[in-house]
């Protein structure tokens, strides 16, 4: 990602551990100064949970390396119905999109970063809903 904050200017990459919902690993891909791609692999309601996004970035001019972001795409995943609000067959594939919008900070001192963010999900093939209490934070290593 090139921008004025120099730590960011030598990486595109970035992959890390996701805590939260779903909670699993995320790998971020850096294009040009505002757009990024990211994957999430993780798990969710006792499954599998998968979500490609594209990503708009920009400085917040509040402290260097501090960032926020937004964005959306497409999610794959299978649920178990073992949660007490999913009430579908054992192992039901989803399929929905899934928007998101956080706040990363780029370490100065160490190729790493830490995230929050916010990814509401709708889901319109096989469990059919709108999650929109899935947050989660990022820590990943930058490459």
């Amino acid at each position: 990602m090139q921008c004025s904050y120099t730590i960011a200017q030598d990486h595109k990459n970035a992959i890390g551990i996701r805590a939260g919902l779903p909670f699993g690993i995320s790998y971020i891909r850096y294009l040009d100064n505002h757009s990024s791609l990211e994957a999430i692999a993780g798990t969710r309601w006792k499954g599998l949970s998968t979500s490609f996004k594209y990503e708009y970035n920009m400085e917040t001019n509040i402290y260097p390396g501090l960032y926020w972001y937004f964005g959306g795409g497409a999610a794959l995943g299978y649920y178990n119905n073992k949660s007490p609000w999913v009430d579908v067959p054992e192992y039901q594939l989803v399929f929905g999109l899934e928007a998101i919008a956080g706040i990363n900070y780029w370490f100065q001192e160490a190729p790493i970063s830490i995230g929050f963010d916010w990814t509401p999900l709708f889901n319109m093939i096989g469990y059919a809903d709108f999650d929109f209490l899935q947050f989660g934070i990022s820590v990943r290593y930058l490459f």
